[in-house]
């Protein structure tokens, strides 16, 4: 016989292999072991794991104790992870919405940023959207859709609200915690190892138990719909502020656009910081907590060279800080307001003075956020050591201090412990409050994006809080005696 007339091609071999597994080829994606149906696909947002070895390690470990529990012989058919797979040039978009059509669970890494990022909610929508048609013909939904608590939730949305996962199974710890902190300490070694079995057996069990049919197309991310910002409401009260940004043309998270969380504020391109507007225009009567005012307490060349020697970090004027400097020639205010658009909020820089405490009691009335960005050095100037104090002194619980620490630079270091009591002295009440929206040291450009979205997701939520509590109890209809009619 000879050697080649009865060999059949790839394309028919992957099909043969599907149908003894009793699955299909999803239409749209080729024939392949890449196109078989995946035991789960990995969303996250890319503030997460940018900067840290711990999101990617989770992913190989996840992987590899699902295939020694499934029984797979290629790698391809566990697990989908967009920073790996998918190889420089491809369209990012079609390969995910491929993966999103033959996975059999999805994994969701549940954090705030998770949850502000647009991609992450289209992901998520297109999965639901599978779930969905699986569960016609009177059949309930496949809890198919697994959360993994990636940094512990204040709020948790209404989406993730809605599937009544129970995240204690997985260990007391890491349902405190969190799974980053699982895999930042030594210590909790045996308890991540615990939680590897117990996710990887309930992922091989759910794929086995309710199969979950491929999709009939693939389509690119850009239809999809956002299900963060179709299912979760605006909390009462909040019906001023713009709608969040979507689309081509509009900043966004979207992992696979490159190296960084957003693009790169040193480049051509770079925005110009929106100033403050008056009292009197129409933005400042918008207000609402997706309204924020960033306070730049930063100072120009010409007067921070009273006070130290390399002067690179600084411009000619006081939004011209650019604290990460040389690894990230960004400037801090562009890179606030960048994440705050992200956020989808406006945003405006101003430079922090003595009458820091009327711009309080301004945002204060108008439900908005006020967050200091201030340079430890400008602390030891008059004028900003003395607005430190005016602002301390009405200890806000909703306004929020970063305060960013650059190791590369060589100066800052020495004089370190000198420059941090000379905050701590002007900043006093907000030190001893220990709160979470005071956030110093902030090391990266990479954890200057991360805590300042925590910051404004903290002060939001609080911002709500107080809303809900100084909210007039709505009045009672009086209701007479009831009245019995007849003879």
């Amino acid at each position: 016989m000879h050697p080649g007339r009865n060999k059949r091609p790839r394309g028919a071999v992957a099909r043969a292999a599907m149908a003894c597994r009793g699955t299909r080829v999803p239409a749209g994606v080729p024939e392949e072991p890449e196109a078989w149906p995946l035991y789960f696909f990995l969303s996250y947002a890319r503030a997460d794991s940018s900067g840290e070895p711990y999101l990617e390690k989770f992913y190989r470990d996840l992987r590899a104790e699902v295939r020694l529990r499934a029984g797979a012989s290629d790698a391809r058919t566990v697990g989908f992870f967009d920073l790996r797979t998918i190889e420089p040039g491809q369209a990012w978009s079609t390969e995910i919405g491929a993966a999103l059509a033959r996975c059999r669970t999805f994994i969701a890494m549940c954090s705030p940023t998770f949850f502000a990022s647009e991609y992450c909610g289209r992901e998520w929508t297109a999965f639901d959207e599978r779930l969905r048609s699986a569960s016609t013909g009177g059949h309930g939904r496949p809890a198919l859709l697994l959360p993994v608590i990636w940094m512990p939730l204040r709020d948790p949305p209404e989406a993730l609200v809605q599937l009544q996962y129970d995240h204690v199974e997985l260990g007391k710890t890491y349902a405190q915690n969190g799974l980053r902190y699982l895999l930042q300490l030594e210590r909790n070694h045996d308890e991540y190892q615990e939680f590897l079995v117990a996710l990887s057996t309930r992922i091989v069990r759910l794929a086995h138990e309710s199969p979950l049919p491929p999709g009939r197309e693939t389509r690119g991310l850009s239809q999809v719909p956002n299900m963060f910002r179709a299912v979760s409401p605006a909390p009462p009260g909040d019906d001023t502020g713009p709608a969040r940004p979507s689309g081509p043309g509009t900043p966004s998270d979207d992992p696979r656009s490159g190296p960084d969380l957003i693009s790169d504020p040193g480049s051509d391109s770079e925005p110009t910081p929106d100033p403050e507007p008056t009292p009197d225009s129409d933005s400042a009567s918008q207000g609402g907590p997706s309204r924020v005012t960033f306070v730049l307490a930063s100072a120009s060349v010409r007067e921070i060279a009273a006070l130290r020697q390399h002067l690179d970090f600084y411009g000619s004027d006081f939004d011209e800080w650019m604290p990460y400097h040389p690894s990230h020639r960004g400037r801090v205010c562009v890179m606030a307001q960048m994440v705050a658009a992200q956020q989808g909020m406006s945003s405006v820089i101003t430079r922090l003075d003595d009458s820091v405490s009327d711009l309080l009691e301004r945002s204060k009335a108008r439900n908005e956020i006020v967050i200091l960005l201030v340079d430890m050095w400008a602390a030891k100037l008059d004028d900003f050591r003395l607005a430190l104090k005016k602002y301390d002194q009405r200890n806000e619980p909703t306004s929020g201090v970063l305060v960013p620490f650059n190791p590369e630079d060589a100066e800052t270091r020495a004089n370190f412990q000198h420059l941090k009591e000379t905050l701590t002295s002007a900043l006093r009440n907000n030190v001893m409050r220990q709160d979470k929206l005071f956030r110093t040291e902030i090391r990266s450009r990479e954890e200057f994006d991360q805590a300042l979205v925590q910051i404004i997701v903290d002060s939001q939520a609080r911002i709500f809080d107080l809303q809900e509590v100084l909210r007039p109890p709505r009045r009672q209809q009086s209701r007479g005696l009831p009245r019995l009619d007849g003879p």
